[in-house]
């Protein structure tokens, strides 16, 4: 069996198939262009799009035009070569295996190549258009360097067309706008669904920093700014996606060969695995804050939560800062570390499990506000007791600890910033500062096992790693030292949303991490003496 036109019709077993017909809703969809998605990754594959398939069938005519703006090989072998189509596995917690075609997309753009750029252009000319979502990650966003200054590949395309192709996203997205703006402006709404805090309130602020750039240059007019300014006419709603996704998994491949799908093999296009399928957990939630302009889907039809800001900046906080994505960065660093294959496997190690029950529970339960829509007693127990201990879902450390320098303002310094804000005691944050030291003691590149072991892409890897380029594993760090070698990262409010050294924190940083550098076994003593003596 194969996953494309011709082979639909011959899947087999219990797969739940389209009730439409793919081949049409894809003409369909490329003659009135309405929904664009920059980055049709595994989230936006097996969730999302979903959401367009059921709004398909039901008659609404929501197909999205997938965009890639990195690394076209990716999306070629991900979604091009099964007709835009993808397998959806859910990993549910029984160990059973529910399985679905979803026909959600109905073009893939690659914004590097010259004709799909054109393509993509008269898209955002076209008033049929009302809706873009992005999944890019939090490094996506980003116009600025770690020292704040603007990013040098930003200041380079600050001096051409802003019509012309950009590689930076979001230079990119301001020259689509402009676009669109001279073909009449009719409403957009830009929805971010990225992992992190006020997400839509980073995307305005990115693409305005860009749009006001070409202004002070004399590229744009003062319109083009007064209409990207206004949210009647361009919306940058907040919200938040909650749907652990591990990469392809080979278990997974190995049962799909099984089934008979000779297509489902794992490629590598560099280090990222792509394929097929897409496997995740059946635990999902999409809460959007209710801010559009224009035209939209009826989301609230298909499990999306359309709430007001309030509500949904109090679920993102429970979710990104407190409840689910620190405890994930705790486990991701220090599951590197110590060599752990999965998530679920360091869930049953007794530390490492103490550690992020106390990172939930103890640490930042105490400043989560009650979204309303879920308990977050409830939320954190599911995730704790549910979803991070799934056998059957074998979510990769190192996955998880990519671009970890762009999390830690959201994940952890958030928590921080209310603490300060409520008065709470600082020096009472016991595994909060351990992370950090973990972190520090992970961009070594050194295990725990004292061998070396690849790092995970940050955009900030080499220059921290230069910063730690005198520390050795095993090595007797005095005070003195540590805090010579660590104070500029430590104090840099880019990287953990506060200057440490304005807290208790910093000190507590420096005293693990020589500990955890003194030798080999050096963290798994640290991580028994504190959570398990």
């Amino acid at each position: 069996m194969e996953l494309n036109f011709n082979g639909l019709s011959g899947i087999e077993g219990d797969i739940v198939l389209p009730s439409f017909d793919v081949a049409q809703m894809q003409k369909s969809g490329k003659e009135t262009p309405r929904w664009v998605q920059i980055g049709p990754g595994n989230i936006f594959r097996i969730f999302v799009a979903r959401i367009a398939h059921d709004l398909v069938a039901d008659g609404h005519m929501w197909p999205v035009t997938g965009v890639q703006t990195l690394a076209a090989e990716e999306m070629d072998r991900q979604l091009g070569k099964h007709d835009l189509m993808s397998l959806g596995v859910t990993l549910n917690p029984d160990g059973s295996r529910d399985l679905r075609v979803i026909a959600g997309l109905s073009e893939a753009l690659a914004t590097q190549r010259d004709d799909d750029f054109a393509r993509l252009v008269e898209i955002f000319r076209n008033d049929s258009l009302s809706l873009v979502s992005f999944t890019i990650t939090e490094k996506g966003y980003a116009v600025h360097t770690s020292a704040g200054d603007l990013q040098p590949m930003l200041v380079e395309e600050l001096a051409t067309d802003p019509r012309a192709y950009h590689a930076h996203t979001m230079a990119l997205m301001a020259g689509l706008l402009f676009h669109r703006f001279e073909a009449g402006g009719a409403p957009i709404t830009m929805l971010s669904t990225d992992n992190f805090s006020h997400n839509g309130d980073k995307l305005r602020e990115s693409i305005m920093i860009v749009a006001r750039g070409w202004e002070g240059n004399g590229a744009v007019s003062a319109e083009f700014i007064a209409w990207l300014s206004d949210e009647s006419k361009v919306a940058f709603p907040i919200s938040v996606i909650d749907k652990i996704t591990p990469r392809p998994n080979d278990s997974v491949s190995a049962q799909l060969a099984e089934l008979g799908f000779s297509d489902m093999d794992i490629e590598f296009v560099g280090r990222t695995p792509v394929a097929g399928f897409v496997n995740a957990e059946p635990t999902e939630y999409l809460i959007i804050e209710d801010k559009f302009a224009g035209d939209r889907p009826p989301l609230e039809d298909y499990g999306v939560q359309i709430v007001d800001r309030q509500v949904c900046d109090d679920f993102e906080n429970m979710k990104v800062t407190t409840c689910l994505n620190p405890l994930h960065t705790a486990l991701a660093v220090s599951g590197c570390l110590l060599r752990m294959p999965t998530i679920d496997s360091e869930m049953r190690d007794s530390a490492l499990a103490a550690m992020v029950h106390e990172l939930g529970w103890n640490e930042g339960l105490p400043v989560v506000v009650d979204p309303g829509v879920v308990a977050p007693e409830d939320f954190l127990r599911e995730v704790l007791e549910v979803r991070f201990p799934n056998t059957y879902l074998p979510d990769d450390p190192a996955r998880i600890a990519m671009d970890t320098s762009q999390k830690l303002p959201i994940r952890f310094g958030e928590t921080i910033k209310k603490y300060i804000e409520r008065d709470l005691p600082l020096d009472s944050l016991h595994t909060i500062p351990l992370v950090f030291a973990l972190w520090l003691r992970y961009l070594t590149g050194i295990a725990d096992d004292g061998e070396a072991f690849t790092l995970a892409s940050d955009p900030l890897l080499e220059e921290l790693q230069g910063m730690l380029a005198e520390v050795s594993v095993g090595m007797e760090l005095s005070s003195d030292e540590a805090h010579r070698i660590v104070q500029p990262i430590l104090s840099n409010k880019q990287i953990f949303g506060v200057d440490l050294y304005t807290t208790p924190l910093a000190a507590k940083v420096e005293g693990y991490f020589i500990e955890l550098v003194a030798g080999p076994g050096a963290v798994r003593s640290v991580l028994d003496r504190e959570y398990t003596a």
